[in-house]
Parts: C-alpha cells; structure tokens; sequence
C-alpha cells in the first residue's frame, strides 16, 4: 500500500506546475540592478573627488580641510612616550578656528575626509571632562 502512495507522490511533484519568470520581469531585475550599480558607483566617484579635493586643499593654512586634518593627527599622536590622544594639540586646533562658519566648514571637511563625525570622534577620543572643555570652545565661536 505505501509503493502506490510514494509513485501517486512522485507522480504529484513532476505533474506539478513550474514557475517561470518572463522576459519582461528578467529585464526590469537587469535594469533595476544596472541602475543601482550606477548609482552606487557615481556616488563613490564623487566621494572620493571631494576626498581628494580636501586633501589638496589640506595643505593650505587656514583652510577648513587643514583644521580637519591636523585635528585627525591629534587624535592619532602615537609619539614614543606615549600614545593616545594629544589633548592639548585639540584644544589649541579648535581654538584656532576663528569663527563658527569656518568652524561648520571644518566639520564638513572631517565627514568628507575620514567618513566620521567630528563630534562624535571628539567624544570618544576625550574624557567626558575633556569633551565638555573642547564643546565649550566650539560654541564660543561668533
């Protein structure tokens, strides 16, 4: 008796219908995937122009870009008696910044150089006390 059901089931499942996708679907899959592949690789293009352009410009004194980059190397102060955040160099970047425009812009220039937040960085990389000071110089700009 279990020899009928196993051939009725077998029966079942090549009798059963298949699924197909049709040209029309395969072709909006094709361009939706083409499309995103697109657009993913303009913004990449882009990001690593407004990288390179920031580099460039990181060179010049007073530039956003420089401020940005010089606070990433404080952050970074690996020096051969000790290692961590340089606390004093953050302050000392952050007070050079003249205005809160420029200071918008530094911010901006970070985000385009390393990805990152600056605040957020500044937060992890200072104590709680530390952060409170560099905070307190950011929104002392006019």
């Amino acid at each position: 008796m279990a020899l009928p059901a196993a051939a009725l089931a077998m029966q079942a499942i090549k009798d059963k219908p298949k699924a197909r996708i049709t040209s029309k679907v395969t072709t909006v899959l094709l361009t939706a995937g083409l499309g995103l592949g697109a657009f993913f690789g303009v913004r990449a293009l882009i990001g690593k122009f407004k990288r390179n352009n920031r580099e460039r410009l990181a060179l010049q004194e007073g530039n956003p870009a420089s401020f940005a980059t010089q606070l990433k190397m404080a952050f970074e102060n690996d020096n051969a008696f000790g290692w961590g955040t340089d606390e004093e160099m953050v302050y000392r970047i952050l007070e050079q910044v003249p205005s809160a425009s420029l200071m918008r812009k530094v911010l901006r220039a970070y985000k385009d150089l390393y990805k990152n937040n600056l605040s957020a960085d500044l937060k992890s990389e200072l104590s709680t006390q530390e952060y409170a000071i560099a905070l307190e110089i950011i929104n002392s700009k006019t």
